[in-house]
C-alpha cells in the first residue's frame, strides 16, 4: 500500500480542504457519514478543520486525517462509521476535495505552459 497527501505532497503534514454536499449523502450510510447539514449552497466547505499525514506501521501504509482542536468550534467532524478497518473510506474523497481540486488545476496549468 502507498500513501500520498493531497495535502502535501512533498511529504509532512498539510491543512485538508473538505467539501461535503449540503445535503444527506445517497445510500444507506449517508445519514451516518455527515448527518443532515443545512445551508443555502449545494456544498459545505470546512477550511482549517483537518490536517492530514502519512503514517505506516505493519507493513502497512496510509493516510492519517486529524481533527483540528479549535475551541468553540461547531462544525460536524467525520468518524469512523463502518469501523477501524474501514476507517473514514465514506469520505475519502470529499474530506481532501478542494486540495485534489487544486492539484487538477495546477496539473492543467503546467501542462498549458
Amino acid at each position: 500500500m502507498l500513501c500520498v497527501n493531497p495535502a502535501s505532497l512533498s511529504g509532512g503534514t498539510g491543512p485538508l480542504e473538505p467539501y461535503f454536499l449540503a445535503s444527506r449523502l445517497p445510500g444507506v450510510f449517508g445519514a451516518d457519514l455527515i448527518g443532515t447539514p443545512s445551508a443555502p449552497t449545494p456544498w459545505l466547505g470546512y477550511p482549517g478543520l483537518y490536517t492530514a499525514h502519512c503514517e505506516s506501521s505493519g507493513g502497512t501504509n496510509w493516510l492519517q486525517v486529524d481533527a483540528t482542536s479549535i475551541a468553540g468550534d461547531q462544525r460536524w467532524v467525520v468518524s469512523q462509521t463502518l469501523g477501524p478497518t474501514w476507517g473514514l473510506h465514506l469520505a475519502d474523497i470529499n474530506i481532501a476535495l478542494g486540495n485534489l481540486v487544486d492539484l487538477v488545476r495546477q496539473q492543467a496549468a503546467a501542462y498549458s505552459d
